[in-house]
């Protein structure tokens, strides 16, 4: 028997420079409501209330120093650039990701053709679809699950991956 605790929301600290970039990547990419666009806090919603699912982003300069002090030491430092090239290409699901789950395979369908779409027509967004799992595919987990893994570059080298997941309606097991 579990806790009763909840996951509630992500929070990620990105270059300052970049938030609008981000800002503009997010709402092209999912269709969350924007509910807070601050100079400082940039705030989606997954469903109605923003306790049970949210993600948010903060412009933080520390985000920035890492992002420049990483892009040198891998110039300077090739194990460096190895382990997190390394990190690029593992199995998505062993990388790390945060999850959410759309309502019907036919809009998570929709949403990794949308994902496609701008990974080909808006490279400053730098997403990439790394993979996707659909039920019979000869790699899927399960019988019912839908996977993509997408990742947004904007937010740096690692912890940038989202899961996206959809179950199929006649083989699903019960939500909750």
């Amino acid at each position: 028997m579990g806790t009763g605790d909840a996951w509630n929301h992500q929070n990620f600290a990105v270059p300052p420079q970049r938030l609008a970039l981000v800002e503009a990547c997010f709402d092209e990419l999912f269709p969350w409501v924007k509910f807070v666009s601050k100079p400082h806090l940039l705030g989606y919603r997954l469903t109605d209330d923003l306790h049970a699912g949210a993600l948010y982003f903060r412009p933080a300069a520390p985000a920035a120093a890492l992002d420049e002090a990483l892009g040198s030491l891998r110039r300077e430092h090739p194990d460096l650039d190895a382990a997190l090239h390394g990190l690029d290409g593992i199995d998505a699901d062993y990388n790390d990701h945060c999850g959410f789950m759309v309502p019907t395979v036919g809009e998570w369908e929709e949403r990794v053709q949308r994902a496609e779409q701008l990974e080909r027509e808006r490279p400053e967004f730098e997403i990439r679809v790394v993979d996707l799992f659909r039920p019979g595919d000869g790699r899927a987990l399960t019988d019912y699950l839908y996977q993509a893994f997408i990742r947004i570059g904007l937010l740096g080298p690692f912890r940038n991956t989202f899961e996206m997941q959809a179950r199929s309606a006649a083989s699903a097991p019960p939500r909750g």
